[in-house]
């Protein structure tokens, strides 16, 4: 397991979270293309919901990959 220690960049600490969630957007904006060009859409009744929530999932994940080191 590798800790999470706040990142120094440029002498501003930043939280390796907000790092993860910064990295999760571009992934999170890359599915939603992905499901808009199959037409998933059509079975989705609150997109916006849907766009948070794969937005909390990738970047929760990132986090988990990043704790135990997956």
């Amino acid at each position: 397991m590798l800790p999470l220690h706040e990142i120094d960049l440029l002498g501003i600490y930043v939280s390796p979270v907000a790092l993860c969630v910064a990295v999760a957007l571009p992934a999170a904006l890359l599915l939603r293309r992905l499901l808009d060009r199959t037409a998933i859409n059509r079975f989705v009744r609150n997109r916006a919901l849907v766009d948070l929530c794969m937005l909390i999932c990738i970047g929760s994940l990132l986090v988990l990959s990043l704790r135990f080191g997956a």
